[in-house]
């Protein structure tokens, strides 16, 4: 009998949860952020993350029939998931920086948009080879369109964006060292980790010579 491996579901219904509640307390606390305007875009913000939960929900659960054994995440896969949850998290708990609306306000929830979407085109350009976990598939192939044109971690790069967003929008100390110290570290090491196991799947050298991981002339 094949074993299940639940901890990306147990993950997202963690984050899910801690995102509910701690928005219901942030929405009863003194940040008057939005007080004067007909649109808090601190409600805007919160109800696109779920969405974007939700939208990758069903990754979650197909990742559920994934034997552990089978996969080579090394425990990045929690660090990962922590350090995106915490970014979240943080940000909601603490007082933001900004206490009047501002372009900092704007320029986060539009690179946060973007990453999302970003992401979201990279998952379904991969469709059933995509996976939170590190492993192959039989038959698993090289990808060379959509981002994967320009990048080799596309899905990596938006969720790095995504969370930049995040951090502009709720700015705090907190939530920043959180992203830098804590998230973007565990990408990284999820890449290379990622990577070893990449390599071994034919023809990925020759696609690696042609592209950054992460972002173009960058890494």
């Amino acid at each position: 009998m094949k074993s299940k491996d639940l901890t990306p579901l147990i993950m997202w219904f963690v984050l899910f949860t801690g995102i509910i509640l701690i928005a219901l307390i942030r929405i009863n606390r003194i940040f008057a952020v939005w007080n004067e305007y007909p649109v808090n875009f601190d409600t805007i913000f919160i109800s696109l993350y779920i969405l974007w939960m939700i939208m990758e929900l069903r990754v979650s659960k197909k990742d559920a029939n994934t034997e552990g054994k089978k996969t080579s995440d090394f425990m990045t896969c929690q660090l990962y998931g922590s350090g995106q949850a915490l970014t979240i998290l943080t940000a909601l708990w603490f007082p933001s920086f900004w206490q009047v609306p501002n372009i900092a306000h704007f320029v986060g929830i539009s690179i946060f948009l973007f990453g999302i979407c970003y992401r979201l085109w990279a998952i379904r350009t991969l469709g059933l080879f995509y996976s939170h976990r590190v492993r192959t598939v039989s038959q698993h192939q090289i990808v060379v369109s959509g981002p994967y044109r320009f990048t080799r971690h596309p899905a990596y790069a938006g969720m790095i964006l995504a969370n930049a967003g995040i951090s502009i929008y709720f700015f705090n100390w907190v939530t920043i060292c959180v992203f830098l110290l804590i998230l973007v570290p565990a990408i990284l090491l999820r890449i290379i980790i990622e990577e070893k196991t990449l390599f071994g799947i034919e023809g990925y050298s020759e696609f690696a010579k042609k592209r950054k991981r992460l972002f173009p002339a960058v890494w």
